[in-house]
């Protein structure tokens, strides 16, 4: 849960490294520790993304993130599920926006963290109404327990990005979600009339090792 708000590039985080999220929280900052302990070592460049939540078309339906969460819901008549109050802030931003971030980071001599996200903040209930009705949805809203160390605000500090890098989000939300929803809404079409989904070619044999494509 941040104590800085919203969250800057220097802002080093507050995490309970024994908690169920430990793994997820420390891991993104072990990577970050080891990247420039390599830059350092071997003097390669290093560009660091800090990535806030993001969603859009090819989302693993049962990733367990907010947005499919609620998608998923919503499409099935479920009831969408709230951990807490839903007073809890989180901040989306649409995958082409991200893929434009990273290759603006890419292309740039920026070595230092870069936070990458849509710092238009809502809460989880907003978010949960709004998708009930994009989908048109009868669903209800379920308050569940609060899950442990869940952050209750998230929103980036994106002005660096914009110094450096010239790039912020540009799809609107409502945009954003439709094309989410469509995509959700087809796939469960897929499944319902059992239809052939392509999977990826196997591996080819040639002069006795293995080739994957």
């Amino acid at each position: 849960d941040p104590e800085v708000h919203p969250q800057n590039e220097d802002y080093w985080g507050h995490v309970n490294p024994i908690g169920p999220r430990a793994c997820y929280d420390e891991g993104k900052r072990v990577a970050e520790t080891m990247c420039y302990a390599y830059m350092k070592q071997e003097g390669v460049e290093v560009r660091v993304a800090r990535i806030f939540n993001t969603f859009g078309p090819r989302m693993h339906m049962n990733d367990g993130r907010v947005v499919s969460n609620f998608i998923l819901q919503a499409l099935q008549g479920e009831p969408l599920t709230v951990y807490g109050s839903g007073t809890q802030t989180r901040a989306f931003q649409y995958v082409s926006d991200l893929v434009n971030g990273l290759v603006a980071l890419m292309n740039s001599n920026v070595s230092s963290p870069v936070n990458l996200g849509n710092p238009e903040e809502h809460t989880i209930l907003e978010f949960a109404q709004l998708i009930k009705k994009l989908v048109g949805s009868g669903s209800e809203i379920q308050f569940l327990s609060e899950a442990q160390d869940d952050p209750q605000k998230r929103k980036p500090d994106i002005r660096k990005a914009k110094l450096l890098l010239g790039w912020e989000p540009v799809v609107p939300l409502e945009e954003g979600l439709n094309k989410a929803i469509h995509y959700f809404r087809k796939e469960l079409e897929y499944q319902a009339n059992n239809q052939y989904i392509p999977k990826p070619k196997p591996a080819r044999m040639k002069k006795g090792r293995t080739r994957h494509n």
